[in-house]
């Protein structure tokens, strides 16, 4: 009869999506997609249909034991070991390392993709305890973003509940391409707003293509077009003034350059149409709105600074704290759900003076003046990533 049970995907993903594990009574298993799922809704992507169902489950096809280098650097060239050899010679010459150039000669890199939060996470403790360097993992992907909305709200994960999506007005989607990124989202959340979708990106996306109205901005323009927008939702009225008041500081320093964004000038800068702009702010000023960025669109020169100007309407607008309206960049279920991640990383183990080196310094650092010894790369790949 064999046995089914429900769990999750475990790969770095916006969708998350529920799946079912159909194990066997001969011990072989099937995944298939959880029905019950609220995004996925039975459904899986391409890429874990084919890996789950084939070659993780072909030990022709995967490593099933340590391989150590016998050649020169490069040369490609490795012979299988044990476990306990390879375990033995890893540990013997980390501690020696350790004990001729210190702690933080030792540098680890890490991040997401195919893993658990235990896999995520757990490894971190030993880093943290023996002092290792580290190289910031957000730093690859999406640290910008939040480094901006921690300046604007304080957290860059808990920005809106997804359930309310129902209740939004428009959907305003910058620079995430929900029809690659996140599949199911694209086909069964988007779709359930309760009012327009609106997409700005420079690429016509499948996302942008079922858009309400798409603006194809010029690539880097996107805080010309953040402004451009806000100024035309006070002209139809949509600033919420006493949110303004009583939640927010700085907006007079502000108001003076949003003033100074003409459409007309916006139009020039960005390429998109005066009546575009105006149709969109219209469709977001209906409210509730819902800001969706994406960790893409930081990935340029001002990132930062864009990912602010773009996270100032929910803010003039009062779109924060109600159904239907908010702020999503990464929606942070383990923080959600009361799981501990400090605990799991052993953050309480973290040295004072621990080294933090940037994805952008790690070459440069790596090729410098020799100051790593060691360096363990887990759950990352560095050289694509």
């Amino acid at each position: 009869m064999g046995t089914r049970f429900k769990t999750n995907c475990p790969r770095d993903c916006y969708d998350g999506c529920g799946i079912e594990v159909d194990v066997q009574d001969d011990g072989d298993f099937r995944v298939l997609g959880d029905p019950d799922h609220p995004v996925s809704r039975g459904k899986l992507c391409p890429k874990c249909a084919v890996a789950y169902n084939g070659v993780w489950q072909d030990p022709e096809r995967r490593l099933t034991t340590p391989l150590k280098r016998i050649g020169a650097k490069g040369d490609g060239q490795f012979e299988p070991v044990s476990w306990e050899d390879a375990l033995g010679d890893i540990a013997r010459r980390t501690n020696e390392n350790l004990r001729s150039f210190g702690k933080h000669s030792l540098i680890h890199t890490h991040y997401s993709g195919t893993l658990s939060l235990l896999a995520y996470q757990f490894p971190n403790r030993l880093f943290n305890y023996l002092g290792a360097s580290e190289v910031d993992p957000d730093t690859i992907c999406n640290a910008a973003g939040h480094v901006a909305w921690h300046f604007l709200y304080g957290n860059s994960v808990a920005g809106f509940d997804p359930r309310t999506i129902k209740d939004s007005n428009c959907l305003l989607i910058w620079g995430a391409n929900p029809s690659h990124s996140a599949p199911h989202a694209h086909e069964h959340w988007v779709p359930s707003c309760g009012g327009k979708v609106v997409v700005i990106d420079p690429i016509k996306t499948e996302s942008a293509r079922a858009a309400d109205i798409h603006l194809q901005l010029r690539p880097g323009t996107d805080a010309i077009m953040a402004f451009a927008l806000i100024r035309e939702l006070r002209e139809l009225g949509a600033w919420d003034q006493a949110f303004i008041d009583n939640h927010t500081l700085g907006a007079d320093e502000l108001t003076a350059e949003i003033e100074a964004m003409d459409l007309e000038r916006a139009s020039d800068i960005t390429g998109v149409s005066v009546a575009l702009i105006r149709a969109a702010a219209s469709a977001y000023a209906a409210g509730p709105a819902l800001l969706w960025c994406g960790q893409g669109l930081q990935r340029q020169a001002q990132g930062g600074n864009i990912m602010r100007a773009i996270g100032l309407l929910p803010a003039y607008t009062g779109n924060v704290g109600k159904a239907g309206a908010g702020f999503y960049y990464l929606n942070y279920t383990p923080a959600f759900a009361g799981i501990d991640l400090d605990y799991i990383a052993g953050s309480d183990l973290t040295h004072e003076d621990k080294v933090s080196v940037s994805h952008m310094d790690f070459a440069a650092r790596l090729a410098g003046a020799k100051e790593f010894k060691t360096l363990f790369s887990w759950n990352t790949n560095p050289l694509a990533s």
